[in-house]
């Protein structure tokens, strides 16, 4: 049995938007992703900003609000090491005149008093933001929406190998508004992420137009699986599902088996990942699931998760042509985040 996703994924509580610049959500616009690539630098600073001032994520309001010390002091050491177009230097840090210019330039919210900022060391790795749809609002303002990410560098100078490395980190939204002294003719009027967002059937509508949920209460289990699947490729026997798309680029399978060899997590995944040279392999202890991810001789990667109990054994795989790992990535991390069965009361 199938049904659209209508409950919230566990584990890393986010929803992942794939399919990057593919698929439209109601109410968007005809402008592109693309139309923006000019204020990438400026989404990556903001989003990079926003995950290092606090333990919680910074939220970036519009006019009615305050931009908060701990977000500017982020944003400035973060731009020391952001993209030179940006024009971040170190003699901002000590100039308040100069910072509140920046800022002016790059939001609509108000400013607090300013103050000298100190010089903080570099955190490792690249917090940015992967675009994903574009949207209009009702008060003429533009809505982006995607996904923060984790990596070694910024999304556009990774290679098909480095990108399969990121680290998903939670969907987030800007609002920018037109404005003739913003960068690249825009400023940014709202940025916030995962719980915070405040625009739920946007999401919901477009989580369903990507994503769908399959349950089959006989075997006990149900995972996400992507939508580009259309039900009659949909193959299902006593032991799950299976689809793929008709080039054979994309491929997915869940299913059940017994545990006739009274098989414990650690060790039935342990073995495989040390039979596959190459292998990336993650348990998870505290979810009792375990990851597999590899590449293959045919020019596949596929990623496994396995769950394990006494009785049965259950697998779930997505595979895809390595050159179309920017496709297709991210769907493992939901297929991750949703795959759950009913002995263990998950999901």
């Amino acid at each position: 049995m199938k049904k659209l996703l209508t409950r919230k994924l566990l584990a890393f509580a986010m929803s992942l938007c794939l399919l990057v610049g593919a698929v439209n959500v109601a109410g968007a616009t005809q402008a592109q992703v693309s139309d923006f690539d000019a204020l990438t630098p400026l989404l990556d600073l903001v989003a990079a900003s926003a995950y290092r001032a606090g333990d919680e994520p910074e939220i970036v309001g519009n006019e009615e609000t305050t931009l908060t010390p701990m977000f500017i002091s982020s944003l400035f050491n973060a731009g020391l090491t952001a993209d030179a177009s940006l024009g971040f230097t170190e003699d901002l840090l000590t100039n308040a005149e100069q910072q509140a210019i920046v800022l002016g330039k790059l939001f609509t919210a108000k400013l607090p008093a300013l103050e000298p900022i100190a010089k903080t060391e570099p955190i490792s790795g690249y917090i940015g933001f992967q675009p994903v749809t574009v949207n209009a609002t009702a008060e003429g303002d533009v809505q982006i929406i995607g996904e923060v990410y984790h990596g070694a560098k910024p999304a556009s100078q990774m290679t098909d190998a480095e990108y399969r490395d990121v680290t998903w980190l939670d969907r987030a939204v800007y609002t920018l508004r037109a404005s003739a002294d913003g960068i690249g003719g825009y400023k940014v009027a709202g940025f916030s992420v995962g719980a915070e967002l405040n625009m739920e059937e946007a999401m919901q509508n477009y989580t369903e137009s990507i994503l769908v949920e399959y349950i089959n209460t006989t075997l006990g289990f149900s995972i996400l699986y992507p939508s580009v699947f259309t039900d009659d490729m949909l193959i299902e026997d006593g032991d799950g599902v299976s689809a793929q798309l008709e080039d054979g680029s994309l491929r997915f399978f869940v299913n059940r088996v017994e545990n006739s060899g009274a098989a414990n997590l650690a060790d039935y995944t342990g073995v495989i990942a040390q039979g596959i040279p190459g292998a990336k392999y993650v348990l998870n202890e505290t979810f009792s699931y375990a990851t597999l991810t590899y590449d293959t001789q045919e020019g596949y990667t596929v990623f496994d998760m396995y769950i394990i109990t006494d009785k049965y054994i259950y697998q779930a795989e997505l595979s895809y042509k390595q050159e179309l790992a920017r496709t297709y990535q991210l769907y493992t991390a939901y297929m991750e985040n949703s795959f759950s069965v009913d002995e263990l009361s998950v999901g």
